[in-house]
């Protein structure tokens, strides 16, 4: 499958046509910012660390997207997207790809998300932001909270990823991440110079299938998301399973999502072994969106059982004009760890895409 993945990227890749003109460049990206009011009965963080937390917060997420692309004369799209971060963070640059698209469908080359990642199906978003990715420090503070989503394995890492044309509403991808030792989007092009069996993963493999498409009046959407890597000789593997269905201005969908990561004979890495059902309704109104997810998962791997977490969002977002949009929330956290207890959010904010 690996030299499959490569032999498709350098088909791809080979084809010299010229092109009808120059590459043009956008910049766009987003602003997110929320202001939360905070009532923690926490004593400690996620990580287990003792904590006291304040009673406000303002939290944001905000990149500067740099977008490229050209037309050659016989159709093919060439192009590039590089993702800054628009506040300080570890990985200032993050997703930086080039890619190539036509009637064979698309590949891509560098430091993006995995197929897996890019093709899995959950809960309908309502909110400025999604909740199954929520990006801000606030559940991940005050419970083990955990992203039901294919960012652990390989992450923002150099990969090579081939997505098939859709047909009859399926498509299908595949990527191939050599290592993981830059997960966070560096692209110094060493990844072959790394040292192996380092603790960071490689040869991740990541799979996804997905349809889309009408059924019963209903618009109906589906997915399979496979990933699994290793890991100083251990493998590690998790799968997703989603779907949407949506009815006029109502949508309804979510998740089940399920890390197999034990390393019950590794004293060097902590278990990883999550069951995760993510779900939400969304109702649109004119301008206005409005909805609720939830979120249950269980630390399955874990040594005691008072690590199982319970998340629920209500809320919604009204547009305030193209490209701002008016985000409010009441988000509680619930887990049944005595020491991280319960937390409760009240936010408001603003999202904006340019």
């Amino acid at each position: 499958m690996k030299k499959l993945v490569l032999g498709t990227a350098f088909a791809a890749l080979s084809m010299a046509p010229a092109v009808a003109g120059p590459i043009a460049v956008t910049v766009g990206g987003y602003y997110n910012s929320m202001v939360y009011l905070v009532d923690s009965d926490a004593t400690v963080d996620g990580d287990g660390n003792p904590a006291d937390y304040r009673d406000d917060t303002l939290q944001e997420d905000a990149e500067i997207i740099f977008k490229g692309k050209g037309i050659a004369d016989n159709g093919i799209e060439y192009g590039f997207q590089v993702q800054l971060e628009a506040s300080t963070s570890n990985d200032q640059i993050d997703e930086h790809y080039i890619y190539v698209k036509g009637g064979f469908g698309q590949v891509i080359l560098g430091a993006e998300n995995s197929a897996a990642y890019l093709m899995q199906v959950s809960a309908p978003s309502f909110l400025g932001w999604k909740t199954f990715d929520n990006n801000f420090e606030t559940w991940s503070e005050v419970a083990k909270y955990e992203k039901p989503l294919h960012d652990n394995y390989s992450a923002d890492a150099n990969k090579v990823t081939y997505m098939t044309p859709k047909v009859g509403g399926f498509q299908f991808g595949v990527s191939l991440t050599p290592s993981a030792e830059n997960s966070g989007g560096a692209g110094a092009g060493t990844t072959m110079l790394l040292q192996k069996n380092n603790g960071k993963y490689e040869d991740v493999m990541s799979y996804g299938v997905s349809y889309g498409g009408d059924l019963g009046g209903a618009k109906v959407k589906l997915s399979y998301t496979y990933e699994e890597g290793e890991r100083d000789n251990i493998d590690d593997s998790e799968y997703a399973i989603g779907a949407q269905l949506g009815f006029g201005n109502l949508t309804i969908g979510g998740h089940y999502f399920e890390s197999d990561e034990p390393n019950d004979n590794d004293p060097d890495h902590s278990d990883n072994d999550w069951e995760i059902m993510h779900y939400g309704v969304a109702y649109k109104m004119g301008d206005t969106t409005l909805g609720f997810a939830i979120q249950n998962q269980e630390d399955a791997a874990s040594s005691s059982s008072k690590n199982d977490t319970d998340i629920l969002i209500l809320g919604g977002s009204t547009k305030l004009m193209s490209g701002v949009k008016l985000t409010y929330s009441y988000e509680q956290v619930q887990s049944d760890n005595a020491q991280r207890g319960d937390s409760d959010f009240i936010g408001v904010g603003l999202l904006l895409k340019f």
